[in-house]
């Protein structure tokens, strides 16, 4: 069974995670414009027989860019010129970046949460059972 933490030390680690989830705040401010949906670099054939995309061997034509994203539960793709795609990947990126500090957050917040239940059970403890309080489950990413 896992030791249990004195007050200073509760104290101690809480002050820790907030500190922590002040510089994820931080982070978060830097974090440019976001998107949803991915980018990919297309490379064709046309299928006609005298083009060098059939050659061997192939020079396929491109490269194109689409744009794919979810809207109302269907799949949207449009293609892009190149200087748009740069773009839309930097946003991308952004998203990809602020997803992941957010999940920091749900941890840092967790860890915190078990503290603050052990804190909150210290005192009814020397009154009472040493029965400690179940955390409660973990969130999950959606």
């Amino acid at each position: 069974m896992a030791r249990r933490l004195s007050p200073k030390q509760l104290e101690k680690r809480l002050r820790e995670c907030q500190k922590e989830y002040t510089r994820i705040k931080a982070r978060i401010r830097d974090v440019g414009f976001i998107c949803e949906g991915s980018l990919v670099e297309r490379w064709t054939s046309c299928g006609k027989p005298n083009c060098r995309c059939t050659s061997d061997p192939p020079q396929r034509h491109g490269p194109y860019y689409q744009l794919t994203w979810k809207e109302r539960g269907k799949t949207v793709t449009r293609r892009l010129p190149p200087e748009q795609a740069q773009l839309y990947q930097e946003w991308i990126t952004s998203r990809r970046e602020l997803e992941a500090l957010l999940q920091q957050m749900r941890e840092v917040s967790w860890e915190a949460g078990g503290y603050l239940l052990e804190a909150a059970s210290i005192p009814a403890e020397a009154a009472e059972s040493p029965s400690r309080p179940s955390r409660p489950p973990k969130p999950t990413r959606t």
